[in-house]
């Protein structure tokens, strides 16, 4: 598991580019990263995931290079 903290807009736009793409996979990972996400409230500033290995480094390094967000260096 990796921890990644954003804030509550910047997930939605992760979870908005993963359905976009509308590969099987990312929209599964969406729906996954959107029930997390469901369990904070918008108005919290950061908000820190727990996301599996394979939903951080096959849709979510994708959907960050996407929108311009810099990735970490250890991805």
């Amino acid at each position: 598991m990796r921890a990644v903290e954003l804030s509550w807009e910047d997930w939605r736009a992760v979870i908005d580019v993963l359905r976009a793409k509308a590969l099987p996979y990312m929209l599964d990972h969406a729906a996954h990263i959107e029930q997390l996400l469901d369990q904070h409230p918008p108005d919290e500033p950061i908000v820190r995931l727990s996301l599996t290995d394979d939903i951080f480094l096959r849709s979510f390094n994708w959907a960050r290079w996407q929108l311009g967000i810099p990735l970490p260096l250890d991805a």
